[in-house]
């Protein structure tokens, strides 16, 4: 008997089977990881703009000179004083910031004493909610500004994208002894 060597027709058709179902498997693995991979990098994308966001106004807020912040429905204006000034321009020591929510942005406004040019600069996108609370020592937490009293600090709470009622409390700076 004259034997030969090889494979049949019937085991070149399974293992192609096999090697077909691999690839179809590993195919979906690829794509499973790449979607959730792409989530994770959204997901960070927002939390990076919210937290740049809080930390520019955490900073104005710490830097806020005594008795100047003025609450308004959706509105917080402040003058900062020690505001940076890397291009040496002739200016005040005092800067007026506000934060206004329009067409679902948080925008910023600034603009020192004397000068009538409003730098605008849009914080967060997305924005479904902002509300300012100030934390007064005799009256507790308050929606508007009171004229009488320095308040200790201010709070943020903010829906933007898919987070929602994110709240940040800050410390504002006591009155000069």
């Amino acid at each position: 008997m004259n034997r030969q060597s090889g494979f049949t027709l019937l085991e070149l058709v399974i293992a192609i089977s096999i090697f077909a179902l691999l690839g179809l498997v590993s195919w979906r693995l690829f794509d499973g990881v790449v979607r959730t991979q792409q989530g994770a990098s959204e997901h960070e994308r927002d939390i990076r703009a919210l937290q740049r966001a809080v930390g520019v106004i955490e900073r104005d807020a710490w830097q806020a000179v005594a008795a100047s912040i003025q609450l308004a429905p959706g509105r917080l204006q402040l003058q900062r004083s020690h505001w940076r000034n890397p291009l040496d321009q002739p200016r005040s020591e005092r800067q007026t910031v506000s934060y206004r929510l329009e067409d679902g942005a948080l925008w910023r406004d600034s603009y020192g004493e004397g000068t009538i040019a409003v730098q605008q600069q849009k914080l967060l996108d997305d924005v479904h909610d902002l509300s300012w609370r100030l934390f007064d020592p005799q009256l507790g937490w308050r929606s508007v500004s009171t004229a009488d009293t320095s308040p200790l600090a201010l709070e943020l709470t903010v829906s933007a994208g898919r987070f929602q009622q994110v709240r940040r409390v800050l410390l504002l700076p006591g009155p000069l002894p």
